[in-house]
Order: structure tokens, then sequence, then C-alpha cells
């Protein structure tokens, strides 16, 4: 509303979402003010956390269908900060002792993060939780400005289950 002060107005009390936005003042742009220039900033610049829920039949087409977590942007790197990975048990206990990969091509020799064996052998629902340190062979073949963030399996799963995918990151502009 305009006219209201920023703190009069409601308090967001959960994290922000895609396309939420801040308010921000510019204080190298003083078109406005000698102060600065208010201007909106998009949540995805600062830090945000999204989440991607995984039915029985995506995840077993994660080898030939890998599922962009986040999008790309011209300009910028995907900043990965964590992945939490939420797998629920159905039924059909994993078998295959296949990998979940993250990263930022589907590539099984460079990769963000890998979950070794995920599901397998398990009959109960399980967490991973993933922090910011690229694997050992580094997190890419290539640079990764302009490139999605994506997850990806090496082969086909073959049990029955599912995943909630919460992923936190920053979007990066490249001067």
């Amino acid at each position: 509303m305009a006219g209201q002060r920023l703190t009069d107005k409601t308090a967001l009390e959960q994290q922000t979402g895609s396309g939420d936005l801040f308010m921000v003042v510019d204080v190298n742009d003083t078109t406005g003010s000698s102060a600065g220039t208010s201007k909106k900033i998009d949540s995805k610049y600062v830090i945000q956390t999204d989440k991607f829920s995984l039915n029985n039949t995506e995840v077993q087409a994660l080898h030939t269908t890998p599922k962009t977590l986040i999008g790309a942007l011209s300009g910028y790197m995907i900043t990965p900060m964590a992945v939490t990975i939420l797998c629920t048990y159905a039924s059909s206990t994993e078998s295959s002792s296949n990998n979940l990969n993250l990263g930022f091509e589907d590539n099984d020799t460079f990769y963000w993060k890998q979950v070794r064996d995920i599901m397998n052998s398990k009959t109960t629902d399980i967490t991973y939780c993933l922090a910011a340190s690229p694997g050992t062979s580094g997190a890419c073949e290539t640079s990764i400005l302009n490139k999605p963030f994506i997850c990806w399996a090496n082969a086909a799963f073959n049990g029955g289950w599912t995943c909630d995918i919460y992923v936190t990151y920053a979007y990066t502009k490249i001067l």
C-alpha cells in the first residue's frame, strides 16, 4: 500500500519462495534521492530454497530424464549451498545399487555430489543432507556459467520410493 512504512507491513514468517521480492536501497543510484533509490530484488538473487517432489515414475526415469532443479540464467552461475533429500519408501525394495548424482551436466564423472546406492536395501524412509563441497573430480568439466543444476541417476532404479529434494542456492552474476 502506498504511503505505508515498511515497518508497518505484515511479517513473512516463513522462508521466501520463487518470485518473492525484497525491497532494497541502491546507494550507488542517486536518481531517486541523494541517499539512494528504492528498488526490488528477486529472492533468487539472495538465497533461496526450492522443493521438488519426484514420484516413483520420475525417480525410475532419472537415468534417461534428468530433473532440472535450478534453471540456468544467462550471465549467472548457480551456487548450490545445500541439498536435502527426503526419501520415502513405498514398496518393492530398491536393489539396483545405483547412484543419484547432482551437478551441472549429466556426467557420471563430474558431479557436485553423489549419493551412492541411494535407497539400496532400505525398507524405511531416509534423509540425505548434502553440503556445499564438490565431488573429488570437481563439479563440472566445463564452465558452470549459464548451466542449470540437475539431478540424474547413473542407471535405472528398480524400487518403489519417492523423494522430496530441497535445494538451497543463490544465483551469482559473472562480471
